[in-house]
């Protein structure tokens, strides 16, 4: 069977590993099929991955524009691909310019502190998974910092940047994650990449008719994604801490 291409996310949501893109990469040179990797969670203010696939997929809806006001989506071609002239060549022959000009113009507005938001939120992001990581009530924290799969994060990490801004919480008891979901004071609904505070039960949203093969994966039922967003370091610390301390509350109620 000839595979024709090969899609990732880099890391992958909603836990957060990474793969190895070069391994991957000589694979679809070896075989002769097309590498394809999407760096929405990471962003390109995080990771340089143009290099190590054929092409990188983006979502712009999520926190290139932050603020849920315009969609869009991006494709970067490799130019030192073998297939780079074959792929530009597809791609002009079958795009049109169908976007239309208010949502370009807002989403030029809402792009021009990208990466300072980007910086923001993933700093913020980092400092909530090592709180989390320390609290009784929860058994892993999903966040490519501290996971199993760094080391392969960290070769396409750029040089002084963080490690993105979404991780998911999988708690040691579902009350737990229960209390913790319904406590956390933030938004909730299941896109990510939004400038405030987004909260999900991400399997009840993506693999509800599916939950026991999803958990064979490591996506559980009473799993808890949060995309962390550019709030003040005070006021999510607080929201975070009131949220552990209804889990907290939650597990010791279970006890009695």
């Amino acid at each position: 069977m000839q595979l024709d291409a090969l899609y990732t996310e880099f890391p992958g949501n909603p836990l957060l590993g990474s793969v190895d893109l070069d391994r991957l990469y000589k694979l679809a040179n070896d075989y002769n099929f097309l590498f394809i990797v999407d760096d929405t969670v990471a962003t390109s203010v995080n990771v340089d991955l143009i290099s190590s696939c054929d092409l990188v997929r983006t979502s712009l809806t999520k926190m290139l524009s932050g603020a849920c006001n315009a969609m869009g989506g991006s494709i970067a071609l490799n130019p030192q691909s073998r297939l780079f002239t074959s792929m530009k060549k597809a791609l002009e022959g079958l795009s049109s310019d169908t976007y239309f000009p208010l949502d370009v113009i807002v989403m030029e507005e809402n792009s021009a502190d990208f990466e300072k938001r980007v910086i923001v939120a993933s700093r913020n992001a980092e400092r909530i998974a090592d709180t989390l990581r320390q609290h009784s009530s929860v058994d892993r924290v999903y966040y490519p910092k501290g996971n199993p799969t760094q080391d392969t994060c960290d070769r396409f990490k750029r040089p002084g940047r963080v490690y993105g801004y979404l991780l998911s919480i999988r708690f040691k008891r579902p009350e737990a994650a229960i209390a913790f979901h319904d406590a956390l004071d933030v938004a909730k609904g299941p896109s990510l990449g939004t400038n405030f505070t987004l909260c999900c039960a991400y399997a009840l949203f993506a693999h509800y008719s599916e939950l026991e093969w999803a958990a064979e994966y490591g996506v559980v039922e009473h799993l808890v994604r949060i995309s962390v967003g550019i709030e003040s370091r005070e006021d999510l610390d607080e929201l975070v801490g009131a949220a552990l301390a209804a889990a907290a509350k939650s597990v010791m109620n279970g006890k009695l």
